[in-house]
């Protein structure tokens, strides 16, 4: 499947397309080829954002080079800059909420932003998730759809390695930004790209291609198990609200996937095992009162944090 096939599967051409632009290698390649279809009228509204997060004594040679870039070939191109604090653990997360703190507030209804995510972030992710404990979500990698604000993100290359886009990248000759930043391997990410990684794939080959297959098969069975929980249990679901004696007889993993499902579509941390599994044992396995309750949140700060409490005979999940 082509790159340009990949991109206009996944585009509204009647919406406003905006495309994440940090000027390297992949997100080159995503808005060239965006640029070529709005050219070719398959798309209406097209333009590029770059995020300056200021992390390298670059960033400003970046930003004036996509700028160039932009302006070259015709692209509408906006800048923004964010403050990260580097005396603060875990800047990627930081850079991450930053950058979709700006997404979200760019989209109105339908809009769509297109991020450059490729197979090899994929196995990146699920990697780096497995290393800090997951489930089939975690399994799932990324999501080449969903919503954020009233918009939502498009990922039309995870279809695609790394060195299909450096084909496609040398082939039409595009110049783009080495980012110096992904040398440090202080960052989780870039000490598997860097050190873990090429040691995996000496001994085991197309782990990317494998990794994919994984994430997909964790995707359908996480959709499958939604899609009977959301038949089941409706109220729940939309209420956040678990009538517990109605639950009584109810297999616990399947309570933990319900607790799971109704959490994210409150757009809520996810709570960790251990948690989860607290909260099996104080509002299930035993009577609570109205006194009980569990809280948690993330570290990172990149979700909002969850709480349940009992009222009555009900156990609700709120945010914190």
């Amino acid at each position: 499947m082509s790159l340009s096939t990949n991109l206009l599967d996944a585009l509204s051409p009647k919406n406003r397309i905006f495309v994440a632009f940090s000027g390297g290698l992949d997100s080159t390649a995503l808005l060239f080829l965006c640029n070529k279809a709005l050219k070719q009228k398959k798309i209406r509204n097209l333009k590029a954002i770059h995020i300056n997060h200021n992390l390298s004594k670059n960033s400003d040679n970046w930003q004036q080079h996509c700028e160039s870039f932009c302006r070259s070939n015709n692209i509408k191109f906006e800048s923004f800059m964010v403050e990260v604090s580097k005396n603060r653990s875990s800047i990627e997360s930081q850079a991450r909420q930053a950058r979709y703190k700006i997404f979200e507030s760019l989209l109105d209804e339908n809009d769509q932003i297109l991020l450059a995510h490729h197979r090899d972030d994929v196995f990146e992710t699920i990697l780096l998730r497995l290393f800090r404990g997951t489930g089939v979500d975690g399994l799932s990698g990324l999501n080449e759809k969903r919503s954020l604000g009233k918009g939502e993100i498009i990922r039309p290359f995870l279809n695609l390695s790394k060195s299909d886009l450096e084909i496609f990248i040398h082939k039409n000759d595009l110049p783009y930004v080495e980012d110096d930043t992904n040398l440090n391997n202080d960052f989780d990410r870039n000490f598997l790209r860097n050190e873990i990684i090429p040691s995996l794939e000496k001994r085991w080959s197309k782990l990317p291609e494998r990794a994919a297959l994984t994430s997909l098969t964790a995707k359908k069975k996480k959709l499958s198990l939604d899609f009977m929980l959301e038949k089941n249990f409706k109220k729940e679901i939309s209420t956040g609200i678990i009538e517990r004696a109605k639950f009584i007889e109810t297999p616990s993993f399947l309570i933990e996937e319900l607790i799971r499902l109704i959490l994210r579509k409150k757009g809520i941390a996810l709570p960790s095992q251990k948690v989860l599994s607290e909260i099996m044992n104080v509002f299930f396995h035993k009577k609570p009162s109205n006194e009980s309750y569990v809280e948690w949140s993330r570290k990172d700060g990149e979700q909002i944090g969850g709480k349940v409490f009992s009222e009555h005979n009900d156990i609700i999940l709120k945010k914190k």
